[in-house]
């Protein structure tokens, strides 16, 4: 009975900790290759490069442990960036444009939500709909170039505050508080728990998951609105093609952390472990000095491992 008992305290450790232990040992390689990985300038520049995938993961989790998943940040943050700028340019009030950009971010997402609440159709389609949609809106809208937005409060989110520490840095911590908080303590996190697991029993329980879906879209609307102003702050302008590709980082970053993808489980501890684990492996392939194409070879074949890693620790986990 104890080395059954100690046999299934160790697969836990392993399904827990491995990808950690993982992000250890890729940081060391990372550090060997490039003696300047490890120092405070550089990791300064990963967190808040990365910062926008980091907000977008905790919303993501909310999306993939409810069997809601969201293909559409990303094209998202490219519109209300876009939306941000020309309010901007009109009124000459950069508090206006970011309301009208958060408005974008909230109202798009509530309306992919209300497409499947009401309309009943699939979230990967409607969200890989307005994924095509709304990056062309985008681009329409400023015919493919950037529009400049200069502004006090982008200049600080991205300024250094605590050494090389930016606040967007410290947005993406408080996101994942929140999100931490919300998931564990709230009915919002309950029941999307409830809907992950079986949505049927959940309405027949009497719980009203259309109101809580449309909640949740809301709240991924902000989290995305967030990422956005970051966004604009890093480049400076609002641009059509700005985010691309930050969602699948988002999705990947949720799925290696250990959250299964068929929903109905997960915690914000694992999303956290997952995102830094693509945080780090964006900067350190990226400082390589490789081309754009065999960083893409070396992230999928790393991204590839980190999936069969957290595939066979739940396995593990769930036989012993």
């Amino acid at each position: 009975m104890s080395a059954s008992l100690s046999l299934r305290r160790y697969s836990q450790y392993f399904a827990e900790y491995g990808l950690l232990a993982a992000l250890v040992v890729m940081i060391g390689v990372f550090t060997a290759a490039n003696s300047r990985f490890l120092t405070l300038a550089n990791i300064g520049t990963l967190l808040e490069q990365e910062s926008p995938v980091l907000i977008v993961a905790v919303g993501m989790t909310f999306a993939i442990i409810s069997r809601n998943i969201d293909l559409a940040p990303a094209s998202i943050i490219a519109l209300s960036g876009v939306v941000l700028a020309f309010v901007n340019q009109w009124t000459g009030s950069f508090f206006l444009g970011v309301i009208a950009g958060f408005a974008v971010t909230i109202a798009v997402e509530v309306f992919n939500g209300l497409l499947i609440v009401r309309g009943g159709i699939n979230p990967l389609i409607v969200t890989l709909a307005c994924w095509i949609w709304a990056r062309g809106l985008a681009v329409s809208f400023t015919g493919g170039n950037s529009i400049v937005v200069q502004n006090n409060v982008l200049t600080f989110l991205t300024a250094p505050l605590l050494g090389n520490f930016s606040p967007a840095i410290l947005v993406a911590v408080l996101a994942f508080v929140i999100g931490a908080f919300i998931l564990n303590r709230t009915r919002l996190g309950r029941y999307s728990f409830a809907l992950g697991s079986d949505e049927r029993a959940t309405l027949q329980a009497g719980v009203p998951i259309g109101k809580y879906k449309l909640m949740l879209f809301a709240f991924f609307g902000v989290l995305v609105g967030v990422a956005m102003l970051i966004t604009v702050s890093r480049l400076g302008a609002a641009a059509p093609a700005a985010a691309y590709g930050l969602e699948l980082d988002a999705i990947v970053a949720v799925i290696i952390g250990g959250n299964p993808f068929q929903g109905g489980e997960g915690n914000m501890r694992r999303t956290l472990v997952g995102a830094l684990f693509i945080a780090v492996l964006n900067n350190g392939l990226g400082n390589l000095g490789m081309l754009d194409a065999q960083i893409a070879v070396y992230k999928g074949v790393a991204i590839i491992l980190a999936l069969l890693f957290s595939a066979f620790s739940q396995r593990l986990t769930r036989s012993k």
